[in-house]
């Protein structure tokens, strides 16, 4: 063999070299890492429970009522339509003047409990401009209050299946009912709620 033959046999026998050990091992830890990457994303989607569904709240007026007792109390009593899996645990209310201002989510008065019979009667007006809401059994007893921004049940925090049997009362010591107040429903986790009404 000549000298070029043994110069051209070196050159293919070079171009024959693959990568570094290094070079591959990087590579594989590279590929392996994006690869679980992919599955992870794909499984989380597949797995995703319903924690971030839209939910709407209907609401309808069924009635007006007031002033009662001392202070003077409003009551603007609502039928509810909501979609199904909507609960109070993940839904807070707020109302808006027809200025666009929040009016105060004030404290239910004291007679104003879970299962309190009358509630037009047991649930009075506790602040000037503010109001609350209370949630009603078809038997017609209080079975949560919205009062200071949470739902609660004989002062403790209650979590509530919602259903077309329940009405809502929006208390309040102002004449909510025809001056532009709007009733809102929002989520108050990762869900949507929707659903508005005006007073």
């Amino acid at each position: 063999m000549n000298v070029f033959d043994r110069a051209s046999h070196r050159w293919r026998k070079g171009r024959k070299r693959g990568v570094s050990p290094i070079i591959a091992t990087i590579l594989l830890v590279a590929i392996t890492v994006v690869l679980a990457a992919v599955l992870y994303v794909l499984i989380s989607g597949l797995t995703k429970t319903g924690a971030s569904t839209p939910y709407s709240l209907g609401m309808g007026i069924s009635g007006t009522s007031g002033p009662a007792g001392t202070p003077a109390s409003y009551y603007v009593t609502l039928s509810l339509a909501p979609t199904t899996g909507l609960t109070t645990g993940i839904m807070g209310m707020s109302v808006v003047n027809i200025n666009g201002a929040t009016q105060v989510n004030t404290a239910a008065s004291a007679n104003c409990i879970n299962g309190a019979a009358s509630p037009q009667t047991n649930c009075l007006g506790t602040a000037a401009s503010g109001w609350y809401g209370v949630l009603v059994s078809s038997g017609g007893t209080v079975v949560a209050t919205w009062a200071g921004g949470a739902w609660g049940a004989l002062g403790t925090a209650t979590t509530i299946p919602l259903t077309g049997a329940y009405t809502l009362i929006i208390v309040s010591e102002a004449l909510y009912d025809g001056n532009g107040y709007t009733l809102s429903a929002y989520g108050t986790g990762s869900s949507t709620v929707s659903g508005s009404v005006s007073l």
